[in-house]
């Protein structure tokens, strides 16, 4: 396994790399969608069992002061659309978690995009506040997603929290064919099957690192990349948003076939400098290193 720091610092986004070869994992790497996993989400090592890809988070999408709880069920069938996917969300009361007004969204709710066979919606799930207005927001990876007529490209919905919850107006719908998202859509990519959240700027808005696992690097198949979107008061942007492989500046390792750079992310300080970093994982990338 390689696992690689991209530390963040004043002023320059993620930049700085560090590497470690061979050492105990921070995140346990699937190989295959449907394994067990391990993320390192706000310092928590939280595990989804072993079987179709559930995954849970808890933040205050209504800001009322009690935790709120998103479920990703990338395996929803919906009507005949088998795998289309969904998340719940419950609601936290001064009783905990309750049903009453619970939401169920998918790309057929309101949500950008559409619901297809086999898109995965929920697939990844991650939260932060991206416009900085005082409400949790959701970020929900469809690695799945055909693009256009790019098979299984992946995209990443974002819904936005209110004083009513999380709601679909508003949201947004991202492939690496967005306005200044970088690079471009490609069969298999699985743009999204991964996400982490962080304020890696420091200016007060939460940020959002996209795993692209099967990213072809120039001739080199299925290296491996991470997209970085940034967040404004306008919400998350592909402006002036960043594209990491092991071929980028100051990143330790080299593109090699397979290598699956980003399979998996996790975000958090961990030079201490209150600059939150970002450790992306490679799980085929300790054996030619």
């Amino acid at each position: 396994m390689l696992l690689t720091l991209l530390l963040a610092s004043s002023g320059n986004k993620l930049a700085e790399s560090l590497s470690h070869r061979n050492a105990e994992p921070i995140l346990s790497m699937a190989e295959r969608r449907h394994t067990a996993r391990r993320l390192l989400l706000g310092g928590r090592l939280l595990a989804c069992p072993p079987g179709p890809k559930v995954q849970v988070l808890r933040a205050d999408f209504n800001n009322d002061g009690f935790a709120d709880l998103a479920v990703g069920v990338a395996g929803e069938n919906l009507g005949a659309i088998g795998n289309g996917g969904a998340v719940n969300v419950l609601y936290g009361t001064a009783s905990g978690l309750t049903g009453a007004g619970s939401q169920l969204f998918t790309q057929d709710t309101g949500v950008p995009g559409a619901a297809e066979l086999g898109d995965g919606f929920g697939d990844a799930l991650a939260v932060g506040d991206f416009d900085g207005d005082g409400f949790a927001d959701l970020a929900v990876g469809v690695s799945l997603e055909d693009v256009g007529a790019v098979v299984d490209a992946g995209a990443v919905n974002v819904l936005y929290g209110s004083a009513g919850g999380l709601t679909g107006a508003g949201s947004q719908l991202f492939t690496q064919d967005s306005p200044g998202v970088v690079s471009r859509t490609e069969p298999h990519d699985d743009f999204g099957d991964v996400l982490g959240a962080g304020d890696f700027d420091g200016d007060g808005f939460a940020d959002l690192a996209v795993g692209v696992r099967r990213e072809d690097v120039g001739a080199t198949a299925g290296a491996g990349a991470v997209n970085v979107l940034y967040g404004t008061a306008a919400g998350l942007t592909g402006a002036g948003g960043q594209f990491f492989t092991q071929d980028s500046p100051g990143v330790p390792g080299v593109v090699e076939p397979d290598d699956e750079f980003g399979v998996a992310v996790g975000a958090g300080d961990f030079d201490g400098d209150r600059f939150v970093d970002l450790a992306v994982g490679a799980p085929r990338g300790f054996r030619r290193q």
